[in-house]
Parts: C-alpha cells; structure tokens; sequence
C-alpha cells in the first residue's frame, strides 16, 4: 500500500497527488459538513485503495460522490472500486461503455491495453483486476452542489483534450479542477487553439487562486493561464 499523503490547498479541499511513474493523475477531495465529494476515480481499485489509505491517515470520510472530469482511462478506471454515488457526462459514459464492450468481446483487447505503456504495465502489476463502468448518474447541464458550508460548482467545458471536460470548483476556497482539459488531443497531440482559447477564457471567468490539473504540481491561476 502506497504511503503518499495528501496535500491540502485549501479550508475545504485536498489532492491525493500525482505519482508519474504509474501515470496517475492528481485526485481531489472536497469535504462539506453534509457530504464529502472526489474529483476523478483514478486509474485503477489499487489508486482507490491508495486514496482512501490517505483519507483514513488524516481521519477524513470516505467520498459520498465522484465527479468525473473525462473519459481516460487514469482518471477513470478505478469507478468500480469507489465508495459511493458515481457522476459524470453522458459523453463519458458512452466511452467507458464502448471501452467496456469492446473489452468483453475480445480479451486482446485488455490484453493491448494492458501492454500499451509502460506505466499501464506498473499500475496493473501484480494482478491488480481491469474492470471499466460507466458513472452510474449523468450530469447533463452545469450544477452546483451543497455539501455544506462549502460548494462545488460543475460546469461542462470546452477543451481540445476530448469532448467531455467537466470542470470542478470549490468558491469558498477558491480551487478549480480542470482534469486534463488544456492537454492536446489524444494521442496524436494535435492542439485545437480555438477550443483551447475557449477554455481560457472560461478559466479567466472563475475567481480562482489555485487550479489543479491531472499531471502537474498546483498552478496559481496567472501562471496556468499564461501558460495556455
């Protein structure tokens, strides 16, 4: 069992952070006084087993939900393994579905999966089970949740990463998760500047200090945006 801690970057708000080596995003955790919220499930049950190793190290509930910020597999592939309600964009759902199909009509295609990338092969070393659901409800319009004495606001977004970028914030501590949402296209990296554009612009409306994306350390929000 991994030992990683979490990080706090807010009144409200920590990240169980991000381990390169198995390419495992950075997952957030929200806690309200009605409910506790997750952004992302993670790439694997052993990634859940991690997270929640650390939510108990510092006393913290488990999640009551997880929010999905897209369809790629690190981000998604622990939904099996997690504690409570599950939520995500239809457009996810349709992937995880079609991944899912695909890998029940034909072992080889797990078996490729599992043998794409070096950091696939780390994750799932050792036996841990492949097993990909859908979200089990559909955000189909922006949301905001009480959790108490805290808020998460959900708000589709444009992104030249995939079609499906749901973005996360906190107000009260003012954090935003965007996921992978400023990232190229998969796997071909080909960058869409007019959707990218529009994505900062979004970015620019939120009266965020911290945004947390999947692969990088937190960035104050003049340097992410400078960096878009």
């Amino acid at each position: 069992m991994g030992r990683t801690r979490l990080q706090k970057i807010g009144p409200h708000t920590w990240i169980f952070p991000l381990d390169s080596a198995k390419d495992r995003p950075n997952l957030g955790y929200v806690q309200g006084e009605k409910m506790a919220v997750a952004i992302d499930a993670g790439h694997s049950s052993s990634h859940v087993e991690d997270f929640y190793a650390a939510l108990e190290r510092e006393m913290l509930p488990l999640p009551d939900l997880t929010v999905i910020t897209h369809w790629h597999w690190d981000h998604t592939f622990g939904l099996h393994a997690v504690h409570g309600r599950t939520l995500a964009r239809p457009e996810t759902n349709s992937h995880l579905e079609g991944i899912r199909e695909q890998m029940r009509r034909s072992r080889r295609a797990a078996e490729e999966f599992l043998n794409s990338d070096a950091c696939i092969r780390r994750e799932y070393a050792g036996g841990v089970p492949l097993v990909v659901v859908p979200a089990q409800e559909e955000i189909t319009e922006d949301r905001s949740i009480d959790l108490g004495g805290v808020t998460l606001q959900l708000c589709y977004a444009e992104s030249p990463h995939t079609e499906d970028a749901l973005l996360a914030y906190v107000p009260e501590d003012r954090v935003l998760f965007v996921g992978d949402a400023q990232l190229g296209e998969f796997p071909t990296w080909r960058m869409d500047f007019e959707r990218l554009d529009a994505l900062a612009e979004q970015v620019r409306g939120f009266d965020a200090k911290t945004i947390v994306d999947g692969h990088w350390s937190p960035y104050r929000k003049e340097d992410y945006l400078a960096e878009l």
